[in-house]
């Protein structure tokens, strides 16, 4: 458990850094550059999955389905993520990110056929609490189009979760990792060959942008890892909630940058997602059974 928090709290500063760096180049760049760029990390891993290509080729179907399944999960929250982020506020993002702890109660009992313990629903309820002040309070101002693409990142984030778990007895972290970077190479791929944005300005300032794109590629690694980590040593709900410690952070600097404004309501409904991150953390959740 100890561990797992360590990594956990690794990934909430990773996650917020790269949501605010993301949102400031998505002024800039098409979303298929920034998915492009979060996929660099993947050279780094090329070394150590060459020398253990001998592994890889005794897989069985299984586990090829089964990493396969987590490539298109990942691509799919990645595309839904960057086009939900450059219609919306960076906060609102991470709120609705922010409800796969109430999917993940949901799914996780399903899966082990039980009744949400105690503090599995009071933290599913703090959170949809704190998601609709977020929310709710100046639904109307918000783009329809980027809330939609926010509930599939969602949907697509809570099942990579849960996978990610349950595979952790197929594969490492590291070759999680390559398997994500993989995906966003592929759909960042696609994405410049359906629309492409660069920037244009002075060369000094391109340049400055697109040494900050290559550094989001970095930051990206570092959360794919860290993530991936966390994901093996801890239960979903855990997993899932520590993670939303990044929402206080993500929108004072939302804030600070892009002159964002949340209500006091909303101010509220960051209290209690934080709230319910703390509350799910402590939740007594196990791990689920390994693939």
């Amino acid at each position: 458990m100890k561990n797992g928090l360590k990594w956990g709290i690794s990934s909430v500063f990773a996650i917020a850094t790269f949501t605010i760096l993301s949102k400031y180049l998505l002024q800039h760049f098409s979303v298929g550059w920034l998915l492009l760029a979060s996929g660099l990390g993947i050279i780094l891993l090329l070394q150590r999955t060459k020398k253990n290509w001998n592994v890889y080729k005794g897989w069985g179907k299984k586990e090829w389905k089964l990493v396969f399944t987590l490539a298109m999960l990942s691509g799919a929250y990645n595309i839904c993520f960057f086009l939900g982020l450059n219609f919306l506020p960076a906060s609102i993002m991470a709120m609705l990110l922010g409800l796969s702890p109430l999917l993940l109660i949901l799914r996780t009992c399903q899966i082990e056929k039980r009744k949400p313990m105690a503090l599995e629903a009071a933290s599913g309820l703090s959170a949809i609490t704190g998601a609709y002040l977020m929310l709710g309070v100046r639904l109307q101002s918000y783009s329809l189009i980027g809330i939609a693409c926010g509930i599939g990142a969602l949907v697509f984030v809570t099942n990579t979760a849960i996978l990610t778990g349950r595979m952790r007895d197929k594969i490492n972290a590291s070759e999680a990792v390559f398997t994500k970077q993989s995906s966003k190479i592929l759909f960042g791929c696609i994405g410049i060959l359906m629309w492409s944005k660069v920037p244009a300005s002075t060369p000094s300032s391109i340049a400055i942008l697109w040494i900050l794109l290559i550094i989001i590629g970095g930051l990206n690694m570092l959360a794919s890892f860290t993530v991936s980590k966390t994901a093996f040593a801890l239960p979903p709900l855990p997993f899932e909630n520590i993670l939303l410690l990044n929402i206080p952070i993500v929108a004072i600097f939302d804030i600070w940058l892009f002159n964002d404004y949340l209500h006091p309501a909303q101010w509220v409904g960051v209290f209690l997602m934080a709230t319910s991150a703390i509350i799910g953390i402590y939740s007594g959740e196990e791990r689920l059974e390994a693939i």
